[in-house]
């Protein structure tokens, strides 16, 4: 993107940080008085996830329900620009990153930074729209045809590539004829016909469908699960620097807490809660007729999860792993690109 759908792929120790990225708030303990009583100090957490993305969802839902203090943990809650994201997490300016991909992670670490992801947030909640009077059927049908993008560095584009190129056994970046242009600008690049299709993420995906009457030609996560026989990788997952895990697991677990409740929330509601107004203009939701189209989107295909076993991880190194093999995204895959925290910390209250 997310977004993390479009998280930077080169990410190295020399790189110039913007000196606009904002350093979130240093961790100290805030003193409650309630009746006059001081109540006891709640850690501090920073949380971030990419403005505008999807991914931030649960994020918001945390911090308007007070599932963070119910955990154990005060968040501080930044929604941040997806150019300065990475940076800002890799830097040390937030605890918690909720808006990186297991690709990114993996980059990331290969180039001595040491972050893992411990939990996934965002099934792939994206892929390749066309217009509803498309004849296209298949990936393979787009073959010489133009399709936009927003960069073959970024998640999206990162992920569909990978996916077509297992499944159809071609490399898009060889095959169609792209236009590169902004996630958000793509969607009126296809309404006016100058595209045959788009790689885009929510919410551009449910606008770009609202306008051309579309459909997902290749919806990234349950195409793929079909494919594989259950298994698709997270466009985003919960990452945080192994040290800061080590060093803090009942926040972590905490979090983890957390945020499975907000999924809870969003699936009990069949993703209705998205309609709530801090939600819809957190994204920059402005149309009702969006809104309907991303929420059944989301209940079609279950945008967020928290499943995290040791067979889905262990699928997940088979992908990267992959990738590595291709050599086209990924050289190399580092030990600790995710883990369990049950295994790196123990359990919770050990």
């Amino acid at each position: 993107m997310k977004g993390s759908a479009g998280a930077a792929s080169k990410r190295g120790k020399s790189m110039t940080f913007f000196a606009s990225a904002k350093a979130l708030a240093t961790a100290s303990a805030i003193a409650i008085f309630a009746t006059g009583v001081m109540a006891q100090d709640v850690p501090e957490v920073r949380l971030q996830a990419v403005a505008g993305s999807l991914g931030g969802v649960p994020l918001m839902i945390m911090e308007a329900e007070g599932l963070d203090e119910k955990h154990g943990f005060s968040g501080v809650f930044e929604l941040l620009p997806s150019d300065s994201a990475a940076q800002n997490f890799l830097i040390g300016n937030s605890d918690i990153a909720m808006d990186n991909d297991i690709i990114g992670v993996a980059i990331a670490r290969a180039e001595g930074f040491d972050v893992t992801a411990f939990y996934p947030i965002g099934r792939l909640y994206l892929g390749i729209i066309v217009p509803g009077d498309s004849e296209a059927e298949t990936p393979e049908d787009l073959r010489g045809m133009r399709v936009g993008h927003f960069g073959a560095d970024s998640g999206t584009t990162m992920f569909i590539r990978s996916i077509v190129q297992e499944m159809y056994g071609f490399d898009v970046l060889e095959e169609y004829q792209f236009s590169q242009l902004g996630p958000a600008a793509l969607v009126p690049l296809l309404e006016a016909g100058d595209v045959d299709a788009i790689f885009n993420f929510e919410s551009y995906v449910s606008e770009a469908m609202l306008a051309t009457d579309g459909r997902y030609l290749l919806q990234a996560a349950a195409d793929y699960e079909e494919f594989t026989g259950g298994f698709a990788p997270w466009i985003t997952n919960m990452v945080a620097h192994t040290s800061w895990l080590q060093e803090n697991p009942e926040l972590a677990y905490g979090v983890r807490a957390a945020y499975d409740e907000a999924v809870q929330i969003m699936q009990d509601s069949n993703y209705e809660v998205l309609r709530e107004d801090y939600i819809s203009s957190g994204l920059g939701i402005t149309s009702p007729e969006v809104l309907d189209v991303m929420i059944e989107n989301a209940a079609t295909y279950d945008y967020f999860t928290n499943v995290w076993t040791p067979e889905v991880i262990e699928a997940a190194y088979g992908f990267l792993n992959g990738l590595a093999e291709e050599g086209r995204v990924l050289t190399e895959v580092p030990e600790g690109v995710m883990v369990r925290l049950e295994d790196l910390v123990g359990e919770p209250g050990a």
